[in-house]
């Protein structure tokens, strides 16, 4: 027997191992959709339709469904500049393998069987689980600091216009463009404070003012999706705007805090539901906010499991060329 031998045989079970794993995943994360789509009560949502024009729902929904895949791009190049920032170097591609499994990971029950898959596909591109995980704690971090930034302005809307100090929530994002350092800093403070180890690495100056105004604009795109239903729905325009645009990041952010259930469904209906009820009924308010939730899980499949399999195609075929390129000697050279 040579040596060789034993070594492929290992990596013969280890390749069966990561099929396993990812079909594991693959499996949670069709259950976490079917879940998030049967447990909603969709009746409501098929009697508003009725009640308005066939052409006026197809473009409304259609108009709502770009809207909110346009705003998770943003989403996406928020998160590629920390990404490449953090000094992962890798192409474009390879980057959205990685974020894609990270932004698919909200519709599986419990989360952190993904960990593994991502911990693989990192390693894979030499990017260590210490880099991975500060990618994954600063881009979380933008995303719940502009979130509730950009929420806080339903305030004056819900409580009434005597609520206007609640936009100086928005310093944090201000002082944050100013001071980027701030941030690691709030990291490092936080993971003291919860005794966990802190990140190894920092972002720049300027990978953390590119995420953030990526990932600000994200949420205000992402809630005109909203904005959109309520008005077709009934909701006037001009009351209802920061409601909806504001309401649904906040509203995202919080469900996004309920680790247990999937996309945080349940949680951030109630709390959008409760919003909208401040400018239209609260049964419809309810069945703008089941809309809304039906929008935002197929651009969610779109924008996730679409830009997936599109990366990791492209992710394969450089592979490929890379391999053809290394084993040829006179191209090599």
């Amino acid at each position: 027997m040579t040596g060789t031998e034993p070594a492929g045989r290992w990596a013969r079970w280890w390749r069966v191992a990561n099929r396993i794993l990812v079909a594991v995943f693959v499996g949670l994360l069709a259950i976490g959709l079917v879940s998030v789509l049967r447990t909603q009560d969709w009746g409501p949502v098929r009697e508003l339709t009725t009640t308005l024009d066939p052409t006026t729902v197809y473009l409304t929904v259609a108009a709502a469904f770009a809207i909110s895949c346009v705003g998770l791009i943003f989403g996406v190049l928020s998160w590629r500049a920390i990404f490449v920032d953090l000094g992962a170097k890798v192409d474009t591609w390879t980057a959205a393998r990685i974020f894609f499994v990270g932004f698919l990971v909200k519709f599986v029950p419990g989360r952190f069987v993904a960990l593994p898959v991502l911990l693989r596909m990192g390693k894979a591109v030499d990017v260590g689980p210490v880099r991975l995980a500060s990618v994954f704690a600063l881009s979380w971090s933008i995303v719940a600091l502009t979130g509730l930034t950009v929420g806080i302005a339903a305030g004056p809307s819900v409580a009434g216009g005597g609520m206007w100090w609640l936009l100086a929530a928005a310093l944090p994002v201000a002082v944050l463009l100013i001071r980027p350092d701030l941030l690691d800093r709030g990291i490092r403070l936080a993971a003291r404070l919860l005794r966990r180890p802190a990140p190894q690495v920092s972002a720049s100056p300027t990978g953390v003012r590119r995420a953030i105004v990526a990932q600000a604009l994200s949420w205000i795109i992402s809630g005109h999706h909203l904005w959109l239903l309520a008005v077709v729905a009934g909701a006037p325009p001009a009351g209802s705007y920061l409601v909806c645009v504001a309401g649904f990041a906040l509203a995202t952010v919080t469900g996004l805090l309920v680790m247990v259930a999937p996309d945080g469904i349940g949680v951030r209906e109630a709390v959008l539901a409760l919003a909208l009820a401040s400018v239209m009924p609260l049964p419809l308010a309810s069945t703008v906010v089941l809309a809304s939730r039906l929008v935002t899980v197929l651009s969610d499949v779109a924008v996730g499991a679409g830009g997936l399999l599109i990366a990791q195609y492209l992710h394969r075929r450089r592979q490929r060329s890379l391999a053809a390129v290394l084993s040829d000697p006179v191209t090599a050279h």
